[in-house]
């Protein structure tokens, strides 16, 4: 934790990056990378979800199922930073979640989302056009599943009754369900309305449109009588490697990245965590100054020695 009270999470390799190498992660990786991540002084893990997507994705709630037992051993929360709610049916959804914080003591966030890439929709014929009418949809059904006993719900997608998941999970009333968003006032709106928590995305952002979206934030916050201050916040997606030299870590991540992004990398907007200690201290500070109240990085490749790195050099100087 920074002095300022800001955290920071580690994200699992659930993707297969271009250029990071062929083989997946194995389940020693992903246990290593959580001791290396609790000895570092982080306090959560992180995962996010594609099906059917243009390079290979590992099942993410498999995943954060692997490292559940590690992390509740190291009192670390582990989150879905997001899911596509839409590519599954709240019913089914509730008994994985419900699943997952039993086996993290507790210590669950569900993160949810609209969804962005058509070929996972396209795949499971859910239509793409329809996705974030079935996100305002599944949100309360799906907590009204985590929350009580003898649920129905009859929205416009899903229709069910007196069906009861259990167990719930060990969060009373509810676990927490945090709402993602790029930043549109519409999107932030919908946050405030139906969400505990607000989930960002570093690649999708800068820290200075964080600023902004979050102010919006604040206001539909305070209009519908919930406390900004207390509404929690995180920054995904922030792919990372850093390195004592910033052109050898530059060498080595902005091949992975503009692979993986489709795009030319820049470091001026602030989204990617690539460079010397100090560049990237400096970066990390920008977003705490916007209101970041959590930052996930992603290691693009040598996730355990990065999150050490960033234990060693990083964290201190914050």
């Amino acid at each position: 934790m920074a002095p300022n009270g800001v955290t920071f999470g580690v994200h699992l390799p659930v993707r297969m990056l271009p250029g990071a190498g062929i083989d997946p992660p194995s389940a020693a990786l992903l246990t290593d990378t959580v001791d290396a991540a609790k000895e570092s002084g982080f306090s959560s893990v992180w995962v996010t979800d594609h099906i059917a997507y243009m390079d290979p994705w590992l099942d993410c709630l498999m995943m954060l199922a692997a490292v559940a037992g590690r992390a509740n051993e190291h009192g670390m929360r582990i989150a879905t930073g997001v899911i596509g709610l839409p590519l599954r049916h709240p019913v089914a959804i509730a008994q994985t979640y419900g699943t997952l914080d039993v086996l993290s003591g507790g210590n669950l966030i569900v993160g949810v989302g609209e969804g962005s890439t058509e070929s996972d929709f396209l795949a499971l014929g859910i239509p793409f056009q329809e996705r974030r009418k079935m996100l305002e949809d599944g949100v309360p059904a799906l907590r009204a599943l985590l929350s009580g006993e003898d649920v129905s719900h009859h929205g416009p997608y899903y229709n069910f009754d007196n069906v009861t998941v259990a167990p719930r999970g060990l969060q009373q009333p509810c676990v927490p369900i945090w709402l993602s968003s790029w930043g549109s006032p519409v999107g932030m709106r919908r946050v405030a309305r139906l969400g505990d928590g607000w989930v960002s995305s570093a690649w999708h952002s800068t820290p200075e449109e964080f600023s902004e979206a979050f102010a919006n934030l604040k206001a539909a916050l305070t209009e519908r009588g919930k406390d900004p201050g207390t509404f929690p916040n995180a920054v995904n997606t922030m792919f990372m490697y850093i390195d004592e030299d910033g052109d050898r870590a530059r060498s080595v991540a902005v091949p992975i990245i503009e692979q993986t992004i489709r795009a030319k990398f820049e470091f001026e907007g602030g989204h990617f965590l690539v460079g010397s200690y100090q560049e990237c201290q400096e970066l990390l500070r920008r977003w705490m100054a916007a209101g970041a109240k959590e930052i996930c990085v992603w290691p693009v490749t040598d996730a355990v020695d990065q999150a050490r790195r960033f234990g060693q050099f990083l964290l201190p100087g914050l």
